[in-house]
């Protein structure tokens, strides 16, 4: 279904979708504005069997297009109008938001039907997940579609509802913002230790932001405070601006059960929420779990390993933690 593909922003992510794109065989262009970008991406050895342009015009031809710019809705409803000029009424027009709602963006698009959410996750060439999200205006055989392709292109291609942050974000956020707020009884480098050793992440908390981002982090966070309660973002990483540094060291015992504490009640508050509300089927939000977030368990099978009373007390903690 894609072979005349274009991905507009040519920084990690984006170059990261336009190489699993280009590895299945789709002829990809990066487009990206800023010509000091597009010299940058360029340079990666990994992006040479991509072609670049700082024109939208360059992307007449194509099937399949594809934006990963900034978080920004504005930005990217003005850039979504601009492409749909450009390009063909058959030409699918996929936003890589993570936080933002597709019904947000779909007005800027001339033919709604054929605009989707296709949210990859960093590294996008390597991590297993992309979660498709149709709106009210998409057309469900082009989403039907582009999820088989997806799968058929090595990818766990997950159908999940337009709500904001879609799952994995939703999943994976009020567990970051706990860990921010566990700076108030240990250092980076203790908490991380902790998550991997105790709760058995693949990756601790503050090298997962360091990995992904700070200011992606931090605008991802802002964005799923509409929930309400349990998903508001954490001072104290929308006030980091430098990497974390995660120098090891040891805790005490009191401190690493507060840690693990907060940090599964955060794991768990998330995945009842989903299940609940039926954003996702049971299996998917498993294996994003598993797969995307290296969580040892997913939260669907804490949920259903713990005894309610547990459960609701893992929550509780959570809860008072972002009071």
């Amino acid at each position: 279904m894609i072979r005349q593909a274009a991905v507009i922003g040519a920084g990690l992510m984006g170059t990261g979708i336009a190489r699993h794109l280009a590895s299945q065989g789709a002829d990809v262009i990066v487009a990206d504005s800023s010509p000091e970008q597009l010299v940058a991406a360029k340079a990666v050895p990994e992006n040479q069997p991509l072609r670049f342009t700082k024109d939208l015009a360059d992307l007449s031809d194509r099937d399949f297009v594809i934006e990963a710019v900034f978080e920004d809705l504005a930005v990217k409803r003005d850039l979504l109008a601009r492409v749909a000029e450009i390009v063909s009424a058959d030409c699918v027009i996929a936003s890589n938001t993570s936080s933002l709602l597709i019904r947000d963006m779909s007005g800027a698009v001339t033919y709604p039907n054929r605009f989707i959410g296709v949210h990859y996750n960093n590294p996008a060439d390597f991590n297993p997940v992309v979660e498709i999200i149709a709106s009210a205006q998409s057309d469900e055989s082009i989403a039907s579609a582009i999820h088989h392709w997806m799968n058929q292109a090595g990818k766990l291609a997950i159908r999940c509802a337009d709500t904001p942050c879609f799952i994995l974000n939703r999943q994976s956020l009020p567990y970051i913002n706990a860990a921010a707020r566990c700076l108030d009884i240990a250092t980076p480098g203790q908490i991380d230790e902790i998550a991997t050793s105790k709760l058995g992440v693949g990756l601790g908390p503050f090298a997962v932001m360091n990995l992904v981002g700070l200011n992606v982090m931090a605008a991802a966070s802002r964005n799923l405070a509409v929930l309400g309660e349990g998903y508001a973002p954490a001072p104290q990483l929308q006030a980091q601006r430098e990497p974390w540094g995660i120098s090891p060291g040891p805790a005490n015992k009191a401190v690493v059960s507060e840690v693990v504490k907060r940090l599964r009640g955060a794991m768990i508050f998330p995945g009842r929420d989903i299940l609940e509300q039926g954003l996702c089927s049971r299996d998917d939000l498993h294996e994003i779990c598993i797969q995307a977030l290296g969580y040892e368990k997913s939260s669907a099978e804490w949920l259903e390993i713990l005894t309610p009373g547990v459960r609701d007390e893992l929550i509780r903690i959570y809860l008072d933690s972002c009071r």
